[in-house]
């Protein structure tokens, strides 16, 4: 099969991802090969590309959500056949889908209806099931004492499905960060019920608002700036949920207000054999939402075919943190 790889840790002006025909991946018991007609990109992975090799002689395959075929299945795969129409998630511990083929366990994907466009469709999963977990803790639910939740970075791929998830299953007030004005048309669009610039001063417009305090605030991104003052805004035994690494970011202050600290990485349950079937579920249910037209796909921008420039464009604009929705790349 033809993919996109590299081997060594890798910037932008001195970009090493190339196209290369590769050996088809080969599949578990578990396992089901998809044929991908297209794949999201993710600011995770233009991370990776930045901070890590691949296994000495070996090169790596980014890309951690799909949509595609079913064309070969293992012994153990039940309610799959081939020919299907799947969305799924990657696992980090195995090679992605910047390609036209991968395997994956078949506990981390579901079928799609005929009429779901490919692009749409694989442009939802990494988000969905990030703002799903992080928000929906608690036997899939927010804690029962939320009524509020600030969206850091709403306007991004997983900002933009927390804001659809909460919109469909709860009643919480959501507000949400942007400060373009594309970014803030685009959430409001989604269902924000209060925006608020990130640049700006956010506790004086909140105050405008009538908002002295959250109870939940999901991190999606931009928490290092924000954390000089999240400790005023978010209530004591209130919920904070970062997505990024924390790396220097100094939670202490938080503590005076005995915050709950959620951390999700989405490929937990794949690395460690947890609980991967309930993924696959909350795909299925993502389904539904849209089938009820209470959710809609994230994509914002396409790319057509497996190339080193459209992947080099797609990781550029991730870079610069210019996306709004998700990128597609289609095969």
């Amino acid at each position: 099969m033809k993919a996109l790889v590299y081997r060594h840790k890798n910037t932008l002006n001195d970009f090493k991802i190339r196209l290369e025909e590769v050996a088809d991946p080969k599949i578990s018991d578990t396992d089901i090969q998809v044929g991908i007609k297209a794949f999201g990109v993710n600011p995770g992975e233009a991370l990776f590309r930045r901070i890590l090799d691949a296994p000495k002689g070996e090169y790596r395959i980014l890309g951690y959500e799909f949509s595609g075929i079913v064309e070969q299945k293992g012994a153990k795969v039940s309610g799959f056949d081939i020919g299907d129409r799947v969305f799924g998630i990657g696992d980090t511990s195995r090679q992605g889908a910047y390609a036209e083929l991968i395997a994956v366990d078949h506990r981390l994907i579901a079928k799609i209806p005929d009429f779901a466009p490919y692009d749409h469709a694989a442009a939802a999963p990494v988000g969905t099931v990030t703002a799903y977990q992080s928000l929906f803790r608690f036997n899939n639910k927010l804690p029962s004492d939320v009524k509020t939740v600030l969206i850091l970075g709403a306007a991004g791929g997983v900002g933009s499905m927390a804001i659809q998830l909460l919109k469909a299953k709860t009643n919480v007030t959501i507000i949400a960060t942007a400060s373009k004005p594309q970014s803030q048309n685009w959430v409001k669009e989604l269902g924000a019920d209060i925006i608020v610039d990130h640049h700006s001063d956010v506790l004086k417009q909140l105050k405008e608002e009538g908002i002295d305090q959250v109870d939940f605030v999901f991190a999606a991104n931009g928490l290092k700036n924000a954390i000089s003052w999240l400790p005023e805004l978010i209530k004591p035994y209130g919920y904070l949920a970062p997505i990024e690494g924390l790396g220097d970011i100094d939670i202490w202050p938080l503590m005076n207000k005995s915050v709950t600290v959620f951390l999700e990485m989405v490929f937990s349950k794949s690395i460690f054999g947890v609980n991967q079937e309930s993924q696959g579920a909350i795909l299925r249910e993502l389904i539904g939402l849209l089938m009820e037209g209470r959710i809609k796909s994230p994509v914002k921008q396409t790319f057509s075919g497996l190339s080193v420039a459209n992947i080099l464009q797609a990781h550029s604009a991730l870079e610069e943190r210019s996306t709004v929705g998700k990128i597609v790349i289609n095969l």
